[in-house]
């Protein structure tokens, strides 16, 4: 698919570049905050030791918590209220409260800033899904495919150039304090609300005032919540996008236990305190991991729809979980922070090209009428299950995060999904052939 053209007409749209600022300001603002944050948590003496697997686990579990339960919800809001004052509210909320959580960071644990940000990351997804909500209101519909991949794309860059700006940072100046970090991505977050005010009036990014007058905030709560169990119901009429959502599901539960492995090993087996008693060497590594993991995300943006045209998009998963296998077996039979680095691109690679396979099952192999509800039910399962894999490795993994037993036990796992799923899916794809092969009269509706 060609899609220069439509570039050509984004890049003239100036509605569409205000929005895609107030996005790109946004996401830099979070890459910055959760960078500083991690730093805080993992690395910040005043919160005591850090080398727990447990403690990885419930950082990330109470952080992303309120996030994840959010989730089916926030749809249900973003088309009751304006959309560009719910995008300007929520970074104005954030920034306000990177100013709490830099008072209240340097002095140790304390539940103030924990709250404070568990509320900017459940604020996120208001901004994010504001943000994709609002493309139709500024873009024509042929050119909806390139702004989405487009903003996507560019907002995924934003995000790794603010978490590489604070790493360095801590990194060049060891006298950068994370309040000031933190207060850095206030900044961000207050220069997105300006423009997304700026640039637009109330009802500009929708939703129209006739859809809002005919809903009700409480009503639709209430119909979401059902909604989500007749979506499961209707998941056992559609067995291709059931079977790829398990998929996702169960990998995202051994990706939550690999997370925790590899966090413990940086922090403790891998960790030398003779010779680096400030754990540069530590954060440098872990700046690497974090960028290895947006590259293997823009990767698998790119290599996607193309493998799902030449393969198919149920043998492009098996390839992923057979990825997937050999990746973390390869981990077992090394455990060397070399081959984890490699390991946090492919294995990014292999997430995303899953969850663009599954995204496009739903839009592709669900009726419309439940398409919203199967989708929220294919977040609940993502984050569920990436939590419960957190914890499980909790369990099991020690302190220093030596287990090759438990990567070996990964491995396996992954190699059961591998060959369940190309069983269980033999006639079952995650949707119908005509729908990804490429037809010469319509090349732009098989790109994903």
């Amino acid at each position: 698919m060609r899609t220069d053209g439509y570039v050509r007409h984004l890049v003239g749209n100036r509605r569409f570049r205000h929005l895609l600022a107030v996005r790109l300001t946004s996401q830099a603002a979070d890459g910055m905050f959760q960078a500083s944050l991690a730093l805080s948590v993992f690395f910040n003496p005043a919160l005591g030791e850090a080398s727990d697997p447990f403690r990885y686990a419930a950082a990330v579990a109470v952080l992303l918590g309120p996030y994840s339960l959010l989730g089916p919800y926030v749809g249900t809001v973003l088309d009751q209220f304006s959309r560009r004052n719910l995008i300007g509210g929520a970074n104005l909320l954030r920034a306000a409260l990177m100013i709490v959580i830099g008072v209240t960071l340097a002095g140790g644990f304390n539940w103030s800033w924990v709250l404070c940000a568990m509320i900017v990351l459940a604020a996120n997804r208001f901004v994010l899904a504001g943000l994709g909500a609002a493309h139709p209101q500024v873009v024509p519909a042929r050119d909806l495919v390139t702004a989405n991949s487009l903003a996507s794309t560019l907002g995924a860059l934003a995000y790794g150039l603010g978490l590489a700006t604070t790493g360095i940072a801590k990194l060049l100046d060891s006298g950068v304090s994370y309040s000031m970090l933190a207060l850095a991505a206030g900044c961000g977050y207050l220069a997105s609300a300006f423009i997304v005010a700026a640039s637009f009036r109330r009802a500009d990014l929708g939703p129209p005032p006739s859809e809002v007058a005919a809903r009700g905030l409480w009503r639709g709560i209430a119909q979401t919540t059902s909604g989500m169990w007749a979506g499961f119901r209707h998941l056992s009429r559609r067995k291709g996008p059931a079977l790829v959502m398990a998929v996702q599901g169960l990998h995202r539960f051994l990706y939550g236990i690999v997370f925790i492995i590899a966090i413990a090993l940086f922090m403790g087996f891998f960790w030398d305190v003779e010779s680096d008693p400030t754990r540069t060497t530590t954060i440098s590594w872990l700046l690497v991991l974090a960028v290895l993991g947006n590259v293997g995300v823009l990767a698998a943006a790119v290599a996607t729809p193309r493998a799902t045209r030449v393969w198919g998009p149920k043998n492009w998963i098996v390839v992923l979980m057979a990825l997937c296998a050999v990746i973390v077996a390869a981990l077992a039979g090394t455990m060397k922070p070399v081959m984890f680095a490699v390991a946090v691109l492919l294995v990014n690679i292999a997430s995303q090209g899953l969850k663009i396979t599954v995204d496009t099952s739903i839009q592709r192999g669900v009726e419309d009428a439940f398409r919203g509800r199967v989708f929220s039910v294919n977040d609940t399962v993502y984050n569920v299950g990436y939590l419960a894999g957190l914890f499980a490795a909790a369990v099991v993994v020690p302190k220093d995060g030596y287990a090759p037993g438990t990567l070996v036990a990964v491995a396996v796992s992954y190699g059961l999904i591998c060959v369940g799923y190309a069983y269980l899916a033999r006639d079952e794809a995650p949707y119908d052939a005509e729908s990804w092969t490429p037809a010469p009269e319509a090349r732009p509706s098989t790109s994903t």
